[in-house]
């Protein structure tokens, strides 16, 4: 035994052993870097990141952290938990696209742990690293860590949950500790509810029936301790649904039918798309991956007869990608929880593989990445010029910037393959992956002012102060007041956001542009964006107005000059 722990210490103490660890920190250094860069300096892009940035500075500003709101109307789309938590990153450092998507980014990094974790104890340490690295490099993980939807926040608690479950049900080390296993996934469960509701506890629930009819172990079912489970669950989740239903009794109909069951069944929010929509979304989103999946029907079979923990994510998989297919409402980041699983099944596969199938994987995906390289790079300059032509053809560079450094790694790790590294391929290939993305995420600016409300409320920022009024006019910029830090006047545009809880805050709303009209000529202090083909009409009904600034499809307009336009000839900016 003593010589056995002095050779332990030996290898702990070896050269090649201290060079592995010594590379394995500078590369979770460069990992973290990569990951949390650009979080600030991109703007807020319209209608989701808008949205849901202003519903938490609201709750930050009002001190009330139980009631949703936007632009002062009740909004109960969602539960709170990322509110909370945006709230709160807001109170470090204040109401800025930073704390605005800092809890996507720790949610995201939170599920590559979960997978580490489980990864490196039911298989191997190897494998752990080789799933967080290949779930935090996909293309559709990266972004929706990287953007302020409430998607990546149900998948990180359902990821945690999934790593707990498999951990306690099937590592046989972690026999003595099932039970406080299983209650940390009731939890993480709880929390997924908070996230986004119903399909927290839902998905779970059906792919563990799914797997104890599969695996004809239903012994499972008592395993998960379901009668403690729901009380814990429900003492985590079930205060705020309550509490709500007690203050505002229009929200059960809203929250559970509305926004659960009609827009599962119906496709009432015009979001319905193709039955194969997912499929396309899975690939795609799956790059640089995508070659690394087992691609014949032995390969599934092994799953089958090997460790049951692969049956389970096999399970996960194919809840997660029908319930979402079948879904009427189909949105890309809705699949986001089935990723976590993939990655740890590609994982396994890539550990697995010889060395020569690795080398023609990897040479299948330099393949790839060149075609969407030269077409990305040359296919520019064959686009129309217009106004949206040069956003396309910005974002097809953008896109080859992205996709070159994946392409180098990819040929490098030929390279390594073949001299026998093969624990350095995956780390090069994410790496390389990681910083493609989000130096396309930085770079593609010009798309995020296009389609963001900042530079609206730029325009109009000097002319606002506390007693102004702001109307948006036959148009809904969710981010407006975010960055303007003031409520807005939204005139004839009665969307989903707002309809629903018009009763909530009628002083935020203008039901048709004749009232809006008179309140304008009526107020001395007021500010309103107007779309480009909606001033002709302004302008015949002769409504007074300074022009402040426009956009590419917006006009600034002001009752009265900003002080740093006073000593300018008034006509230079009057159009009326």
């Amino acid at each position: 035994m003593n010589v056995e722990k002095i050779r332990g210490w030996w290898g702990w103490f070896s050269i090649a052993s201290v060079e592995r660890r010594i590379g394995s920190v500078a590369g979770y250094a460069l990992w973290i870097v990569a990951w949390f860069f650009a979080l600030s300096s991109r703007s807020l892009s319209e209608p989701d990141e808008g949205r849901y940035a202003e519903v938490a500075r609201e709750m930050w500003v009002s001190g009330d952290w139980l009631t949703p709101r936007l632009d002062g109307f009740n909004f109960f789309d969602k539960p709170p938990l990322h509110y909370w938590a945006t709230a709160l990153a807001y109170s470090f450092f204040g109401a800025t696209p930073l704390g605005a998507r800092l809890w996507c980014a720790l949610t995201g990094l939170m599920s590559m742990a979960a997978v580490h974790w489980a990864g490196s104890r039911l298989f191997n340490r190897e494998v752990g690293t080789s799933a967080a690295l290949i779930l935090g490099s996909s293309l559709l993980f990266t972004l929706g860590s990287h953007i302020n939807t409430l998607d990546i926040g149900v998948a990180a608690f359902l990821t945690v949950a999934i790593a707990l479950f498999l951990v306690a049900q099937f590592d046989a080390s972690a026999i003595r500790y099932r039970f406080a296993l299983t209650l940390g996934m009731w939890v993480a469960l709880g929390l997924a509810v908070l996230s986004k509701g119903l399909i927290g506890v839902v998905l779970p629930g059906a792919a563990i029936v799914v797997y104890a009819c599969w695996q004809r172990d239903f012994a499972i079912l008592r395993r998960v301790s379901p009668l403690t489970g729901a009380v814990v669950l429900l003492l985590v989740s079930a205060p705020w649904f309550v509490w709500m239903c007690r203050q505002h009794p229009e929200f059960f109909d809203y929250f559970f039918v509305r926004q659960h069951v009609t827009r599962f069944l119906t496709n009432e929010d015009n979001r319905n798309k193709p039955i194969w929509f997912y499929l396309p979304v899975v690939l795609i989103g799956l790059i640089p991956w995508c070659f690394f999946t087992p691609l014949k029907r032995t390969a599934f079979a092994s799953i089958i007869n090997r460790e049951p923990a692969q049956v389970f994510l096999l399970s996960w998989i194919g809840v997660v990608f029908t319930f979402f297919t079948i879904s009427h409402s189909k949105l890309p980041f809705y699949i986001l929880p089935l990723f976590p699983a993939l990655a740890l099944l590609i994982a396994i596969f890539f550990v697995r593989m010889t060395t020569r199938e690795l080398i023609v994987r990897m040479w299948l995906l330099a393949t790839l990445l060149l075609c969407l390289y030269a077409f990305a790079q040359f296919a520019a300059p064959f686009i129309n010029p217009s106004a949206k032509s040069e956003l396309i053809s910005h974002g097809l560079h953008t896109l080859a910037a992205a996709l070159l450094p994946i392409l180098i790694a990819t040929v490098a790790s030929v390279a390594l393959a073949h001299t026998g590294r093969r624990h350095l391929i995956v780390w090069v290939i994410a790496l390389a992956s990681l910083a493609g993305w989000q130096w396309a995420l930085q770079s593609y600016t010009a798309d995020a002012d296009y389609n963001s409300a900042k530079q609206a409320a730029d325009l109009l920022r000097p002319s606002v102060d506390a007693n102004t009024k702001i109307f948006t006019y036959q148009r809904n910029l969710r981010g407006l007041p975010f960055y303007l830090n003031h409520f807005v006047i939204v005139v004839a545009h009665a969307d989903d956001d707002i309809s629903p809880a018009l009763s909530s805050n009628p002083s935020g709303y203008v039901a048709d542009t004749a009232q809006f009209e008179k309140l304008w000529k009526n107020s001395d202090d007021a500010v309103a964006l107007v779309p480009v083909e909606d001033m002709p009409a302004l302008n015949e009904r002769g409504v007074p107005y300074y022009v402040l600034g426009k956009t590419s499809s917006l006009v600034a307009i002001g009752r009265k000059l900003p002080v740093n336009a006073r000593n300018r000839d008034e006509h230079s900016v009057q159009v009326d």
